[in-house]
């Protein structure tokens, strides 16, 4: 990739420095744009995962059935003091978003918002629905 970079941008080279430089200097904004880029949208990898975790995703995987009532019932609760913890706007959004299954251009077109607006505000409302989850997983709540 970086020396497809460096073919690229060849006509860039001025030669006042030495190429290994220039090289160098692109090499380092590669990494440095991957690594910012991997920060903004994480990657989540099955190794990340917890073993308990990891035997909920293959249990998941394997049934198709629905979870039994007592489960059900456990689950909603989460659901609902984790939707609790928001503020209203980020609320109506994952719900209309996630709950309901109304498109981006719909809730666009409903609340007056752009699509990138709804967007952005869905983004983070999940990240704060994320950061009250792990903080429900350490408190044991």
């Amino acid at each position: 990739m970086i020396f497809v970079k460096m073919f690229q941008h060849l006509d860039q080279y001025s030669g006042a420095a030495p190429l290994q430089h220039w090289l160098s200097r692109i090499a380092v904004n590669t990494c440095r744009n991957a690594l910012a880029s991997e920060k903004a949208r994480p990657e989540l990898r099955r190794a990340d995962l917890s073993e308990e975790q990891e035997a909920v995703l293959d249990q998941l995987a394997r049934t198709s059935d629905e979870l039994a009532p007592d489960q059900q019932l456990a689950s909603r609760e989460v659901v609902e003091r984790l939707l609790s913890a928001l503020k209203p706007v980020e609320r109506l959004i994952i719900d209309m978003l996630y709950l309901q299954g109304i498109s981006v251009e719909q809730i666009a077109k409903a609340v007056g918002w752009s699509k990138s607006l709804v967007k952005v505000r869905a983004f983070r409302a999940r990240q704060k629905l994320k950061q009250h989850l792990s903080r429900m997983q350490r408190e044991g709540t």
